[in-house]
């Protein structure tokens, strides 16, 4: 039987192999794979904006999302934003200057999804999305 710990290491082995394949076209900008990591989950998951989100979906350490988001705001990449409700809570955003490396990131993921998915029939991916629909529903209705 294939877990739900199957699924997510799987999920996080694939986002580790996106980041280090895209760190390698930035070169000049000296990103780590977490940033790269950080920059693509801010920007396909509105939902998760806080430093503590990120480091359960990314799995990792709470020091390494804390240097990583401090690079990415000195970096004028990301800001944070204090919560209205809770001032200990600081919301992360990715700014204007960020859209540019946005760009170059959904390209090379395009390139990366070409070779990855190669082997991976159209009636496969489909029946993926089907199953992640499904799964995403479920969650969405126990919250």
């Amino acid at each position: 039987m294939f877990a739900i710990e199957d699924f997510l290491r799987v999920s996080n082995q694939m986002r580790d192999y996106y980041a280090k394949k895209i760190k390698d076209s930035f070169q000049e900008f000296n990103f780590s794979p977490n940033e790269i990591s950080i920059l693509i989950v801010l920007k396909n998951n509105s939902t998760i904006t806080t430093s503590t989100e990120l480091k359960v979906v990314l799995g990792v350490s709470k020091t390494l999302i804390s240097r990583s988001v401090d690079s990415l705001e000195k970096k004028g990449l990301i800001c944070t934003c204090i919560d209205e409700k809770d001032s200990r809570i600081h919301h992360l955003q990715l700014t204007d200057e960020c859209k540019p490396i946005l760009k170059i990131i959904d390209e090379e993921i395009g390139k990366i999804n070409k070779t990855l998915f190669n082997d991976v029939s159209v009636e496969e991916m489909k029946s993926l999305k089907q199953t992640m629909s499904k799964l995403q529903k479920c969650v969405e209705e126990r919250k």
